[in-house]
């Protein structure tokens, strides 16, 4: 369970961050290579994978850019100020992941049979899958999401033992940064 972290003031990214986490843990819990026992928010543009044979999952905010409507997810460089155009919005783009454990060669050297590394493919496969469905099914229903793109899925690793893969989204949000007056 992760522990309250307070709530920072960034109003567009890290609520959809927050509740893409919410949706990952819940799809993973019943996944093949079984429920991470990390499942966070992480910072930086790359991932410490610490915790992959306990298995890790994370969603890092990539970036946040102004989008006009129509235009999502290409993002725009757009003036705003009150010369600007009314139509822009935010857009979020997160990577979500896991880790788990790489196979590795036994104790006498020799390498992980092809059922083992089948067994770690099917794990991530199943892993992206689960991601895959929280994002295009559950993600778009959260109320300050107006639009959901799904981008590539990477490979990461293997290294240091641990294996995982990552899929990129970008969310268009309708939130307004400035209170209304």
């Amino acid at each position: 369970m992760t522990e309250p972290v307070p709530a920072p003031a960034d109003d567009v990214a890290w609520p959809v961050a927050v509740r893409l986490r919410e949706l990952i843990g819940a799809a993973l819990a019943d996944a093949l290579g079984g429920a991470p026992a990390v499942c966070a928010v992480v910072p930086g543009r790359d991932v410490a994978i610490d915790s992959c044979c306990e298995g890790q999952a994370w969603v890092r905010i990539v970036r946040t850019y102004p989008v006009l409507a129509g235009e999502f997810p290409n993002g725009r460089g757009t003036p705003l100020d009150d010369g600007a155009d009314p139509g822009a919005f935010w857009a979020v783009e997160l990577g979500a992941g896991t880790a788990r454990c790489a196979p590795t060669p036994d104790d006498q050297g020799f390498p992980p049979t092809a059922a083992e590394l089948e067994r770690s493919a099917a794990e991530l496969a199943d892993d992206a899958g689960r991601i895959r469905r929280a994002v295009l099914c559950e993600l778009r229903k959260v109320p300050a999401v107006d639009e959901v793109w799904i981008g590539e899925q990477s490979s990461v690793g293997p290294s240091g033992g641990c294996v995982g893969q990552e899929v990129l989204v970008a969310v268009q949000t309708n939130v307004c940064v400035c209170e209304e007056e």
